[in-house]
């Protein structure tokens, strides 16, 4: 979008920048169209093919985007500036689009777009939006619903806005939608008045209104209103919404080099034109700077705000990231961060994220930011620090689990590329990537240049995985409905073997156990196996010494224990008593083969919840080869839906409390749409799960565990009384 011979030595300051012991003077950006028309279309498309790349760097694998029909490289083209957008009901469908050139001969660009089903390991690039129309600055978002939206620029600098109700596989024109150079938008989904309202912002410089930079779309992106003035003129920057609905802005003023954060409390109210009534500057610790060596004729990078979502205790937050200058420093990049705890109102101190010692021949550019809907925030960016020419470019990767307080280790997860090959007639690789986030990790569209040329290329980040290695229910085993089961859920491609057992005689203090338990293991309707003395199988041949090898056979000889290798699929586990005898008991789930391409993904115990020692308690142990690994898990407890069924006696309205190893209280809920530690809502938090409860009285907790034992607790609200699920998904 930018013109060396206009931003060669370009930077913006965000303060006073001292080099050599002088200020830096500002060079002003030109007020300009700086994204004119400039080669014509190419009409040569497509008639050379080479394998498609698909890269894999440790654990994580970036899968070309732009590809043919047969999966194959298309050579000769360039594809730069990817923008994201995931389909929030169903995380398996994404749609990408980036500025297409049809040749690198030609700096002609258009609308690309790709779209997958099946989480970005395989893509379908239908083409272009329209056919030998100029088109640049892709920004994609999806509603609540999952339907897409691609907002493209034109060359007159008006943009339109598109839908795509169908996954991505086809595109329908909305109409103009104002708009400028920069452009971006988000789409409030939140409950607030402002549901489905779409905001857009861009920059004073190639602008066909007088420097107004906002407009505002009330019906879903078809009739925007007439724009306004943004106070103090914030430009290369993200807008996004708070739980409530506030919208907030952020940006970089391109004359004075001053980074703001704007707020809107009345954008949602459809009948008012848009105010904003909180202004707060901004310190990134450095320079937002474009006209580099790094990106010749584009940017370093922009400024990325995110609201937070969560309900949780980072609820609301709003943090600001973009890869800038240090002060004093008159070459390279670092990615800074700051947050807001206080609504966009102060700021902290910036924050440096990536963690290479301070090296300023080093870039650290195209910085991103995205929060996952239960609070985890991920950053990625282009890095050079292990290239010996300080331009051979990976892209990074770190998250933050306390609200940007801190971040893990940064990890590279692409191989190392040379981000000056393959420049379509125009010295640059972009102005940004992107990233979104959903509960268990982060998914990244950036553009690398692994064959030889710029291509675009999806990769899925996450902190390291865990896996639940144990997962157990104690609860009062009675007869007929209320027997304890125990269903679990074995995912992935290769069998594990595992030992599951059913304990009475051997708990301690905890009143009336269950003498003798007896244990089933079912799939579908097929019995697979019957346990009840553990040293004996059901045929009366010896088990004992298989059991033992397991390191944790029973303690009493009543009990029950069955040893097995199952192949990924779903199982139950019915405990009961032996001739009709009841007590407390429990049903345990350990992983014997932790090697296997295969995990306990979730268990879901049913039975009759009582009071005191007969509450229904889930035990889970959290653990793998990853020591900084973490696993993120959805906690329900269900009881009123059961009855839709046909269950008599189900728990009326339950609550869940989830402990930790030493007992301490990690969170509670009772009504799942509302976080019992903020009252705030958790609501899309938990939606973003695809597995929310059915019904509202019923309880979830969404949190991110370390390895260690935990303990989930099942009650009825006011001591009530029934048959209840308590539920452990492993989400990622």
């Amino acid at each position: 979008m930018l013109k060396a011979k206009l931003l060669l030595s370009l930077v913006l300051s965000l303060g006073a920048s001292i080099a050599f012991g002088q200020a830096i003077a500002l060079k002003p950006l030109p007020t300009e169209e700086l994204e004119r028309y400039g080669d014509p279309p190419m009409f040569i498309w497509g008639t050379g093919v080479s394998a498609g790349m698909i890269s894999q760097h440790g654990p994580f694998t970036s899968y070309q985007v732009n590809v043919d029909a047969n999966g194959q490289n298309i050579t000769g083209d360039a594809a730069n500036e990817p923008s994201i957008s995931v389909d929030p009901t169903d995380r398996n469908k994404m749609v990408i689009g980036w500025r297409q050139f049809d040749s690198v001969s030609s700096n002609f660009r258009q609308a690309g777009w790709g779209f997958t089903s099946n989480s970005g390991v395989s893509w379908t690039f239908p083409g272009v939006l329209e056919n030998n129309v100029f088109r640049s600055d892709p920004v994609l978002s999806s509603n609540e619903l999952g339907n897409f939206f691609y907002l493209s620029l034109l060359t007159t600098f008006f943009d339109n806005m598109w839908r795509s109700l169908d996954g991505g596989q086809s595109w329908t024109n909305l109409g103009q939608a104002t708009g400028g150079d920069k452009q971006w938008f988000t789409i409030d989904n939140t409950n607030s008045s402002g549901h489905g309202f779409q905001y857009q912002c861009w920059s004073t410089a190639g602008n066909n209104y007088g420097g107004r930079q906002f407009s505002r779309s009330i019906n879903g992106g078809s009739i925007w209103t007439n724009p306004i003035f943004l106070p103090n003129s914030p430009a290369w920057g993200t807008p996004d919404v708070d739980a409530n609905g506030n919208l907030f802005i952020g940006g970089v003023n391109l004359n004075t080099g001053q980074v703001w954060c704007l707020r809107s409390s009345n954008a949602r109210n459809g009948a008012v034109t848009p105010s904003f009534d909180q202004i707060a500057n901004v310190s990134l610790g450095g320079q937002v700077i474009g006209g580099e060596f790094i990106n010749p004729e584009g940017l370093v990078g922009q400024i990325f705000l995110a609201a937070d979502r969560s309900g949780a205790s980072t609820n609301n937050n709003i943090y600001m990231l973009a890869s800038v200058r240090p002060g004093g420093a008159t070459t390279g990049s670092d990615v800074m961060f700051v947050r807001s705890t206080d609504g966009g109102l102060t700021f902290s101190s910036p924050r440096r994220i990536n963690d290479d010692p301070v090296n300023h021949s080093k870039w650290h550019w195209f910085g991103t930011l995205s929060v996952a809907p239960h609070g985890r925030l991920d950053a990625v960016w282009l890095d050079t620090r292990n290239a010996a020419n300080n331009t051979d470019s990976q892209l990074f990767y770190s998250y933050s689990l306390d609200g940007g307080n801190s971040w893990s280790p940064n990890v590279a997860v692409s191989d190392p590329f040379n981000p000056f090959l393959g420049y379509p007639n125009q010295n640059k690789i972009g102005d940004y990537l992107t990233i979104v986030s959903d509960i268990a990790g982060g998914n990244v569209a950036y553009s690398a240049t692994f064959n030889g040329e710029e291509d675009i290329y999806y990769v899925r980040v996450a902190p390291p995985p865990l896996h639940l290695l144990n997962i157990s229910t104690r609860m009062r085993v009675q007869t007929g409905d209320k027997t304890l089961i125990a269903g679990f859920i074995v995912s992935g491609t290769e069998p594990k073997k595992m030992i599951i057992r059913g304990i009475g005689p051997s708990l301690n203090g905890i009143g009336a156990v269950l003498s003798d338990p007896v244990l089933e293991l079912h799939q579908g309707n097929a019995t697979l196996a019957t346990n009840d003395d553990w040293k004996t199988r059901s045929d009366g041949t010896s088990q004992q010494a298989e059991v033992v090898a397991t390191t944790i056979p029973p303690a009493n000889d009543l009990e029950s224990a069955i040893v097995t290798t199952l192949s990924p699929g779903s199982y139950t586990a019915i405990l009961s008593g032996k001739n009709g005898g009841t007590g407390i008991g429990v049903v345990e789930v350990y992983d014997l083969g932790q090697a296997a391409n295969s995990e306990l993904a979730n268990i879901s115990s049913r039975g009759f919840v009582e009071t005191n020692d007969n509450v229904m308690i889930g035990g889970l142990i959290v653990g793998g080869n990853n020591a900084d690994g973490k696993a993120t898990v959805l906690i329900r407890a269900v009881g009123p839906s059961l009855a839709s069924s046909g269950l008599q006696g189900a728990l009326p309205d339950p609550t869940l409390e989830l402990h930790d190893g030493n007992g301490g209280t990690i969170a509670t809920n009772d009504n799942w749409k509302v976080n019992d530690q903020t009252q705030q809502s958790q609501e899309s938090a938990v939606k973003a799960t695809t597995i929310p409860p059915a019904n509202d009285l019923e309880s979830a907790i969404v949190t991110t565990l370390s390895p260690g034992p935990y303990t989930a607790v099942v009650r009825g609200q006011n001591g009530g009384t029934g048959v209840a699920l308590v539920e452990v998904y492993n989400l990622h």
